[in-house]
C-alpha cells in the first residue's frame, strides 16, 4: 500500500486561483490522484493515475470499509466537475478535470483519468506552482478549509495576502450563497481559519478592509510552523 502521507502536491498558481466547487471527498480524491504525480519522472500515460481505496482511508482518518462507497462516490461526481477561469467576473476558460474512471472493483482501488490540460497544472513543471504535503490537508473536515489552506500556502513566503471581496467569493466559487459579509466569515472563513490553524502548519489571521463602513475586502496575515499543529 502506497504511502500518501509523505506525498506532495504540486498545483499551479493558475489552478489555485481557478474556481472550482468540489465536495470535500471529491476534493481529497483529486489531492491524492495529484500526489502520486513525480515531475521527475514522465507524465503518466493517458493521465492515468490509480488511487488504492485503503490509502486513501489512512490519510484521511477513515475505516476503510466506508472509504470504498466514499471513493466511488467522489469518484462518479468528479466526472461531472469542471475548474473555471474568471477575469473580471467573466468566465474566461472552463477545463474538465478528468475524462476517464475506473473502478476496480475486486483491486480496492480506481483509476484516474486527468484530462489533458489540467495535468500540467499537477506538476511542478510549472514556472509558478504551490506545493505541500498531503497530510497537512489531513485533518481537514470542509472543502473551504482545503481551499482555504491552498490559497494561504500560495502566500506564506510573503506572509500576508489581500483579497478583494468580489475575489475572494470567485475563488471560494460562492455563487449566491452566503451574500452578506457576516455570514461569509460566520459559515465559511472564520470556521476554515479555524481548521487551519488546530490542524496544519500555518496560522493565518484575518483583517477586514473597508471602505467606510462596508468591507471590501480582506487582509491575511500567514505563518508557517515546520510541523502539524498539536491536537490538544
Amino acid at each position: 500500500m502506497a504511502d500518501l502521507d509523505k506525498n506532495r502536491v504540486y498545483q499551479s498558481n493558475k489552478l489555485i486561483e481557478s474556481s472550482h466547487t468540489l465536495t470535500l471527498n471529491e476534493k481529497r480524491l483529486v489531492l491524492c490522484a495529484a500526489s502520486m504525480i513525480d515531475s521527475r519522472k514522465p507524465l503518466p500515460k493517458d493521465g492515468y493515475v490509480t488511487i488504492q481505496v485503503e490509502s486513501f482511508a489512512s490519510v484521511f482518518g477513515m475505516e476503510t470499509r466506508h472509504a470504498y462507497e466514499v471513493v466511488r462516490d467522489a469518484s462518479d461526481r468528479l466526472f461531472k466537475r469542471d475548474i473555471r477561469r474568471m477575469e473580471q467576473g467573466k468566465i474566461v476558460e472552463q477545463m474538465r478535470w478528468v475524462y476517464h474512471v475506473k473502478y476496480r472493483e475486486g483491486e480496492g482501488c480506481v483509476e484516474l483519468g486527468f484530462s489533458p490540460t489540467v495535468l500540467p497544472h499537477l506538476t511542478k513543471l510549472n514556472r509558478e506552482f504551490t506545493s505541500y504535503q498531503l497530510k497537512q490537508v489531513g485533518g481537514l473536515n470542509s472543502f473551504y478549509a482545503i481551499r482555504f489552506y491552498e490559497l494561504m500556502s500560495q502566500f506564506y513566503k510573503i506572509g500576508s495576502r489581500e483579497c478583494e471581496l468580489s475575489r475572494l467569493r470567485e475563488l471560494l466559487d460562492l455563487g449566491d450563497k452566503y451574500p452578506s459579509v457576516k455570514d461569509l466569515q460566520k459559515y465559511v472563513l472564520t470556521p476554515a481559519m479555524n481548521e487551519v490553524n488546530s490542524q496544519t502548519d500555518l496560522t493565518v489571521s484575518l483583517e477586514a478592509r473597508r471602505a467606510g463602513r462596508r468591507i471590501t475586502g480582506f487582509s491575511f496575515s500567514i505563518k508557517k510552523t515546520d510541523q502539524l499543529a498539536l491536537s490538544l
